[in-house]
């Protein structure tokens, strides 16, 4: 039979790992949790009464608890490991039963005869939080880049300001097709006078763009193409014969008109 770890050891570790903002925790070959920092208390807000002697898992959402023991055994016996000596994201389950995203890192220490496991681990649902804000900015910053409007009420405009790349290019053909079927577009304006070159990735991006408004039942107008552009166009083998092209806006809104039944009337005062 093993030792187990010397209760002085355990209390020295506490004492070392206590003012330690991230959490501490150290768990025998068994999962028994043997030692805890304070901020083991103010994370899961568990007593050390509440935790000590209790199987790690109760830190855990039910879906990984269920095989931690396992996983455990299994190392004990083979030595083989995706978790120890590294770190990753996981779930984490507070008494009151939230979940929120921790970084967990695992070592192994030995105390006494038996192995222990000393898991640090810091709770980032600020950081979480932060990046899924930052990621809503960001959305919201490239739909203003590439705004989606409604001319008439079979008509719509997008007006391209500027490079266009590959991200930027996934969210142009999703804002126009979320337009077109929105407003039950007939017809659907791309001026890419604000454009400065059109490359390879570009040209792609715009034959994909006017595919998928074809499939949603709206023709597209290509409006504002600088003559290099068009030579661009030609080079890569861009068949130009199906897809209705004007020089300018202008252009581009007549057509649109035309193709949708109105005409535009002059107004003059007497």
């Amino acid at each position: 039979m093993t030792s187990p770890a010397n209760p002085d050891t355990l209390s020295m570790l506490t004492d070392i790992f206590a003012p330690a903002a991230d959490a501490f925790v150290i768990i025998n070959s068994r999962g028994i949790i043997k030692m805890v920092n304070p901020s083991v208390r103010e994370i899961f807000g568990y007593s050390d009464e509440e935790m000590l002697g209790q199987n790690v898992s109760m830190l855990m959402p039910s879906r990984y608890a269920v095989d931690h023991d396992g996983h455990l055994d299994r190392y004990m016996k083979t030595g083989v490991t995706n978790v120890i000596g590294s770190g990753r994201q996981v779930e984490a389950r507070a008494k009151d039963g939230a979940e929120f995203p921790i970084d967990l890192s695992v070592s192994e220490i030995q105390l006494g005869e038996e192995k222990h496991f000393v898991g640090i681990i810091r709770d980032i649902s600020d950081k979480i939080e932060a990046e899924r804000i930052i990621e809503e900015q960001r959305k919201t910053l490239l739909k203003l880049s590439t705004p989606a409007i409604q001319l008439w009420d079979d008509i719509v405009l997008m007006p391209l300001v500027g490079e266009i790349d590959s991200v930027r290019a996934a969210n142009l053909i999703e804002r126009l097709l979320e337009c077109i079927a929105e407003h039950q577009a007939e017809v659907a304006i791309l001026d890419l006078t604000g454009v400065p070159v059109i490359d390879t990735d570009v040209s792609h991006h715009l034959m994909k763009t006017v595919a998928a408004a074809k499939m949603l039942g709206a023709a597209v107008i290509l409006t504002g193409i600088k003559p290099s552009g068009a030579q661009t166009l030609v080079q890569l083998g861009v068949n130009l014969a199906n897809i209705n092209t004007k020089g300018s806006l202008r252009s581009g809104v007549a057509e649109a008109m035309r193709l949708t039944n109105r005409k535009l009337v002059s107004l003059s005062s007497d």
